[in-house]
């Protein structure tokens, strides 16, 4: 089993506050995120506000834990995977869905295809969730801890 997170799953993985369902797939699963998912916290860790969904959260961990989340964040720990464009591009141009994908849902869709992985998400997508279910890929939304 293997499992791709997104951005906010990614942040909760990273600040090691996860719980419930999610908690016992990890330690069961290979967990990957995409390049646009690690981006996106990336992102908020340097450049954030501490307004947005991701910058909050990160503005919200107490010193000095929050230096330690983002070295966690500027170079991702071990056990999670991150594939590359040279291998996801081609997959993710050859999708064959009813409804064409942005970036972010193709990105995510060909990773799980590439790894056999569930797509876990903390917000629904609905044409993510479609796509995966067109091409037998299990979709699952986690709920906030």
């Amino acid at each position: 089993m293997a499992l791709v997170v997104d951005d906010h799953l990614l942040l909760d993985l990273l600040t090691e506050d996860v719980r419930g369902w999610l908690a016992e797939a990890v330690s069961e699963a290979a967990v990957y995120t995409t390049a646009s998912w690690y981006y996106r916290v990336a992102n908020a860790s340097e450049h954030g506000s501490g307004q947005g969904s991701l910058s909050g959260r990160i503005a919200a961990v107490a010193e000095p834990a929050r230096t330690a989340l983002r070295a966690r964040i500027a170079r991702l720990p071990d056990e999670i995977g991150l594939v590359g464009p040279l291998t996801l591009v081609p997959v993710m141009a050859r999708l064959d869905t009813q409804r064409r994908l942005n970036y972010l849902s193709a990105e995510a869709l060909a990773l799980a295809l590439l790894t056999d992985a569930t797509a876990a998400v903390r917000t629904d997508s609905p044409p993510l969730r479609n796509a995966c279910d067109a091409l037998q890929v299990e979709y699952r939304v986690v709920d906030a801890p």
